[in-house]
């Protein structure tokens, strides 16, 4: 009868209590990447910091495994800038050990870029991307720190957010006039300013090609100015998606599809 009695209680506990313990946990962690976001906006730079010209261009993409939120395949993609070819092509299975939370992207899936950058650095230096391009955003976030600046300070590496759709937020919506003013880009090159609540610019709309019925939302990262980004993304671009960005999602995908048919 005891035994009944303690079995019971200890099941109210746990339905009770592991709810909050785990509230409790996420909101100590989504603390911890506000203070740790915090502490890194200070270093990132909207400005162009960089020798020469750029040439080699890079693109990340991480692609995951059908119905699987931890197992991925990342792959980066170089090609030169004034021809557009590939020079580089390098993919890994990954495990994400961070859980997905809305806003903190960047803090999921940052280390693994760092560490592909750092084994390219190691055994292929020579191909190493002077500018890394993100398929997600940059300055262009609730709190001006998207993925790609995150990415941009923690590598020191230049980099530009460049997504395929609006992040909405207060000041910034996928509005009637955010349509009026995609309407108006006639021609590959032409853009429009994106601000913030506070009117400050945050990125940009780009028509990337003449054919593109959407534009690419375009941003600064780090260590790269808004019109440079937009200049870079603009010659990289064949179709909607820039090259480095669009091929890194292939090349990912197309390893998953391998390891797929081999299971």
């Amino acid at each position: 009868m005891l035994d009944g009695w303690l079995r019971n209680i200890a099941l109210c506990f746990i339905f009770l209590f592991c709810p909050i313990v785990f509230i409790l946990r996420r909101r100590i962690k989504i603390l911890y990447f506000d203070f740790l976001q915090g502490y890194l906006r200070k270093k990132v730079l909207f400005s162009d910091d960089f020798d020469g010209e750029f040439r080699y261009v890079g693109g990340i993409d991480i692609s995951f495994i059908k119905n699987d939120s931890v197992n991925a395949c990342i792959s980066l993609v170089v090609l030169d800038l004034e021809t557009l070819d590939t020079v580089l092509s390098e993919s890994k299975m990954i495990s994400m050990t961070c859980e997905y939370i809305p806003g903190y992207l960047a803090f999921r899936e940052t280390p693994h870029i760092a560490e592909m950058l750092r084994s390219v650095k190691r055994h292929s230096p020579l191909f190493y991307p002077h500018v890394l391009m993100v398929d997600g955003n940059g300055r262009l976030h609730r709190k001006e720190f998207g993925m790609a600046c995150q990415t941009g300070v923690t590598c020191d590496i230049p980099c530009i957010g460049v997504a395929k759709n609006l992040f909405q937020m207060e000041g910034c919506l996928r509005d009637e006039s955010h349509k009026d003013a995609i309407n108006q880009l006639k021609e590959a090159g032409d853009t429009f300013l994106i601000r913030n609540i506070d009117n400050t610019v945050i990125g940009c709309a780009l028509k990337s090609t003449t054919a593109s019925s959407k534009p690419v939302y375009v941003s600064e990262g780090h260590r790269v100015s808004l019109q440079t980004a937009c200049e870079v993304v603009r010659r990289c671009c064949r179709y909607r998606v820039p090259e480095p960005v669009r091929l890194a999602d292939i090349t990912s995908r197309e390893v998953l599809r391998k390891i797929d048919g081999n299971l």
